[in-house]
């Protein structure tokens, strides 16, 4: 059996130490059921001759894993996190009085499910997610502190919802190479907890929580151009929440929410200003006016600071976007 883990004291200390990838494959039929045992209780191989390879990549909140079934299988397990999958031809399964067959539609496992499977030479893609973690993005984009998620169904809520899923799904899986880095891992959760939490029919009134996620993005929509007007102001997240009409915590949670450049009201305006700051040294004249002078005009005392807060953004220091 072949195993190759990268875990989180591999890659660079900025990544978060609980990230890991990694990749099992197997090639005889007696080693491929005690890995199968070992990580998916009740196993039972129909089969003399069988494979199986698995690749696992994501830290504590989500995974990505891809199952590559070269064998027939029985599986029976006792489901500890919230488990969406979808996949080809040869894997039916069963959740109490539902069963399917994910070729045909995706489905959702839940904690405290008893899962049986049948799988024949299928390829699958699922997307797990701790529970405790995924009720916590559910309650901040939803804006219910009391949110919890369980979902009435195994399926998606309509064809167009799982078509929606799927494109997720995919696009998340070819961000693998790219998942190391913390900021790309929280773009890709925030992603897939949006489309799932959408797609798969989440218990309770629909209609409240699409209104509560429109009125944090309706927050957030308000609190960008706010400050993007207000940018060369000294502003804060208290003077934005205000001028939106919402508290401060309610605009972090619209930003925790929605946030595609940052997901805190501070890193936008730092953002905002950085941005601005570019587009000053871009225009300016380098034998009239410095670094300094274009970073103090948008707030940053700090020089070092803003330096590498401008490298951060446009991957140059910006005395050479001055001297340009």
């Amino acid at each position: 059996m072949a195993v190759v883990q990268s875990s989180g004291n591999e890659v660079p200390q900025a990544v978060s130490s609980d990230y890991y990838d990694t990749c099992v494959r197997t090639a005889e039929a007696a080693e491929t059921l005690e890995w199968l045992r070992a990580q998916y209780g009740r196993v039972d191989m129909q089969v003399e001759v069988g494979s199986f390879a698995e690749r696992a990549v994501g830290d504590d909140a989500f995974s990505l894993r891809h199952l590559s079934w070269r064998c027939r299988a029985e599986v029976e397990y006792g489901v500890d996190r919230f488990f969406f999958a979808t996949g080809t031809p040869g894997f039916s399964w069963r959740i109490g009085s539902a069963s399917g067959e994910y070729s045909i539609e995706p489905a959702v496992a839940q904690p405290g499910q008893e899962y049986s499977g049948i799988a024949d030479g299928a390829e699958i893609d699922i997307v797990a997610f701790d529970a405790a973690r995924l009720e916590d993005a559910a309650r901040t984009i939803y804006g219910d502190d009391a949110l919890e998620v369980r979902f009435d169904g195994t399926g998606p809520v309509s064809r167009r919802m799982r078509d929606y899923w799927v494109a997720t799904l995919r696009w998340a899986f070819t961000q693998l190479p790219l998942l190391a880095e913390p900021l790309v891992r929280a773009h890709v959760h925030r992603a897939l907890v949006s489309a799932t939490l959408e797609a798969f029919p989440l218990a309770g009134d629909p209609r409240e929580r699409r209104a509560s996620a429109m009125a944090q993005a309706a927050t957030y929509s308000a609190a960008m151009r706010w400050m993007d007007d207000h940018a060369s102001l000294p502003i804060t997240a208290d003077d934005a929440a205000r001028a939106t009409g919402t508290s401060v915590a309610g605009l972090r949670r619209a930003f925790a929410a929605n946030g595609q450049l940052s997901s805190t009201p501070e890193g936008y305006l730092e953002h905002a200003r950085v941005s601005a700051a570019h587009a000053d040294l871009v225009a300016s004249d380098p034998t009239r006016t410095t670094v300094a002078e274009i970073a103090l005009r948008w707030g940053f005392v700090d020089l070092p600071g803003f330096a590498a807060a401008y490298r951060a953004a446009y991957r140059a220091d910006p005395k050479t976007t001055l001297d340009r």
